[in-house]
């Protein structure tokens, strides 16, 4: 008995406590092989037995030569990328048996896939629009698919008119042919004095209340530019040449131009006034008229170039104005620049230091967002910027403003790994990721995505615009992760087109998918929100169209997947709503759903799935693409820009023809309808009629 009790006590001081890398190290090992440790310091091929034995224990020993050549193949492919001029290191005489090196290599691990990229990057994209006409060349990084959806459009007889109706004809503001004709110093417009900008442009007073009401309920609750308190006690006072006013005197012309601007965006919304309506076109023309008289920087100046944005990307036809609005952004950030808006104003002690943070805040948030959505670089880098988020200020009660001035940081962080030309490392996108769900997760309650629909969000004033701050800064959110994944989702697709969920990127696939299904939810709600309304508003809808390209390419390419059904389904939803608004997108969504249903019932026959075609991923940007117009284009597509690739156009539709919402309800978690919305429906009709 004595030896057997010595041996068994001999076996366990052999049996190991930890590998011998955690030995070493004088780390607790897990005893699970290869352990966590190692794992994570590439040492797991070494693991439990090995142990690094070099002189300074840092360097990993390489198991063979072959892993070797491997490893000085991935650090020329990193010096390639590292370096904007071709190394020294690199040249090919110092490598005899490059060719050898190369063909060490292993092969790609699908034979499905096309991408030769790294498997941790993402590599750039862009689409280039060359033409003979003028106004046709355009430049788009990995910019949204809608810009890419429409072709160009002839001029619109009723987006713009060549005079105002019951102004004098002897003025001639024609509709601009693009951006040097809308914006002092570069207009051509005539140049009229205060007495006769006023006499002819300003509306009486009884018509300039409720159209600025408007603006403020229409606008008011998505952007903070103009503050309301500044249109009661500053602007109306002094245009209207009260004696208690503030500000007496001379009506001041940038004062003006920014109280015209203010109606013409408001007089857009005015339901009891036809899309695109003449009092718009007046005011905005006045505008043009006072900027003409006085281009003086000014904080002023920067709420009016805002403005401008806003009536431009809402006031046509075709909503791709935008991308004419572009040149005179660039122009208002680079004024921000030059008066100094991008530095915080408690450095001088201004006492207007509050008001610069939120103008400042407001036109920044607008370039990121425009940058992104065209795949350019936004005007002013974050590292240049020190301005404080401007956070419980008696306008922005509720916290929205603010929030959706954060959401901008991460946004900005987006479009810098967007147009950079290094590629993408997937960590990056992992970490802005992070950002992204810790900001949901911190959002206030009634901000929150966990807010239950209620009928009060159409019956309560209060609830109303809570509900659109709260749906809107979702739309943000989701559009933000839509825009992170969307690469990394293509190349799954290409890569793993059997099951995606097999893929090692397949996190960004569920993320991509899932920010699309809250798309559709989000937008459903804000077509409720809007009533009529939503047939004058282009962004929700450029949202919508870009998800349900991607649901689509998610069915067309991997049909087969476990999740196409699931995935067809969110796409039938997002179809509806195009096509219950009758929006003219829907010729292009129907045709990717019919494409997505085909590739379902073809999966498990042998006939070809893509049948030759990628509209899908040429809509999405999945490649660097060249495209030529010819000369014999109509020049103009009735927003002024000359050029169609913008956001596709909705139908303009006499007010008596717009469909009522009965067919939609107010949906937070995306999973359906679940109360009486019929009845909410009929409340719709009767706020928004």
């Amino acid at each position: 008995m004595p030896p057997a009790e010595s041996s068994n006590k001999s076996g366990k001081r052999k049996k190991p406590l930890s590998c011998a890398e955690c030995r070493r190290l004088k780390l607790k090992c897990e005893l699970v092989f290869p352990c966590n440790h190692c794992v994570k310091r590439g040492l797991a091929s070494i693991c439990p037995e090995g142990e690094l034995v070099n002189g300074s224990r840092r360097t990993k020993i390489l198991a063979s030569t072959e892993d070797l050549h491997k490893r000085i193949a991935a650090l020329e492919e990193a010096l390639k990328v590292a370096t904007s001029s071709r190394h020294p290191l690199l040249e090919d005489s110092l490598y005899a048996n490059r060719k050898e090196v190369k063909n060490r290599s292993p092969p790609p691990q699908s034979t499905t896939s096309t991408s030769q990229a790294s498997p941790d990057t993402l590599p750039s994209v862009s689409h280039l629009t060359l033409g003979e006409n003028p106004h046709t060349s355009r430049y788009y990084g990995a910019a949204s698919s809608v810009y890419f959806s429409k072709h160009y459009l002839p001029p619109s007889s009723q987006a713009h008119s060549s005079s105002p109706a019951g102004s004098p004809m002897q003025y001639d503001f024609a509709s601009p042919s693009d951006f040097t004709d809308l914006f002092p110093p570069y207009s051509q417009i005539p140049r009229l004095d205060m007495k006769q900008i006023i006499s002819n442009f300003l509306p009486p007073p009884e018509i300039a209340v409720p159209i600025a009401e408007i603006y403020y309920q229409t606008f008011g609750w998505f952007t903070n530019i103009v503050q309301r308190h500044v249109w009661d006690e500053y602007l109306f006072p002094h245009i209207y040449r009260d004696p208690s006013a503030i500000e007496p005197g001379p009506v001041k012309p940038q004062w003006l131009a920014l109280s015209l601007l203010i109606l013409a965006t408001g007089a857009l919304m005015d339901l009891l006034r036809p899309p695109y309506n003449d009092l718009a076109r007046n005011c905005f023309n006045g505008a043009r008229a006072c900027l003409l008289l006085d281009s003086s920087h000014s904080m002023t100046y920067v709420q009016c170039i805002f403005l401008y944005g806003l009536y431009l990307m809402n006031g046509g036809t075709d909503t791709s104005g935008g991308d004419t609005f572009w040149p005179l952004l660039r122009m208002g950030m680079a004024i921000c620049e030059a008066i100094g808006l991008h530095r915080d104003g408690s450095h001088w002690n201004l006492h207007t230091a509050l008001e610069r943070r939120i103008v400042f805040w407001e036109i920044h948030g607008m370039d990121v967002l425009q940058s992104v959505a065209l795949g350019r670089g936004q005007c002013i880098n974050d590292s240049s910027i020190d301005v404080e988020i401007p956070i419980s200020n008696q306008s922005d009660l509720n916290g929205f403003h603010a929030k959706t001035y954060e959401l901008t940081k991460i946004w900005s962080k987006i479009n810098e790994r967007q147009v950079r030309v290094k590629p993408w490392i997937y960590n990056e996108v992992y970490e802005i990721d992070q950002l992204i769900i810790k900001f949901q997760d911190d959002l206030p309650y009634h901000l929150s995505p966990v807010v239950p629909p209620s009928p009060d969000d159409l019956t309560n004033p209060a609830r109303h615009k809570e509900a659109f701050q709260r749906n809107m800064l979702l739309l943000f959110i989701n559009e933000a992760r839509l825009t992170l994944h969307r690469g990394w989702f293509i190349r799954t697709l290409k890569e793993s087109p059997i099951e995606p969920l097999s893929s090692p990127l397949k996190q960004s696939y569920l993320s991509c998918l899932e920010a699309c299904r809250a798309i559709v939810s989000l937008v459903r709600n804000m077509i409720v929100l809007q009533g009529q309304l939503i047939h004058r508003r282009w962004h929700f809808f450029f949202h919508l169209f870009g998800a349900c390209v991607c649901l689509a390419a998610a069915v067309i390419r991997a049909p087969t997947s476990s999740l196409a059904r699931t995935v067809l389904a969110e796409l039938e939803n997002g179809v509806a709503l195009f096509k219950m608004t009758e929006r003219e997108e829907f010729v292009t969504v129907e045709r990717l759903r019919d494409k997505a249903v085909r590739a379902i019932q073809r999966s498990g026959s042998t006939t070809p799935i893509h049948e030759g075609e990628n509209e899908d991923l040429d809509l999405l940007g999945a490649g660097t693409t060249l495209t030529r117009t010819t000369p014999n284009v109509p020049d103009g597509d009735g927003d002024g820009d000359g050029h169609g690739h913008g956001r596709a156009a909705n139908k303009v539709l006499p007010l008596q023809e717009i469909p009522l919402i009965d067919q939609v309800g107010l949906d937070t978690s995306g999973n359906g309808l679940d109360m009486d919305f019929n009845t909410m429906s009929t409340i719709v009709s009767v706020i928004f009629s």
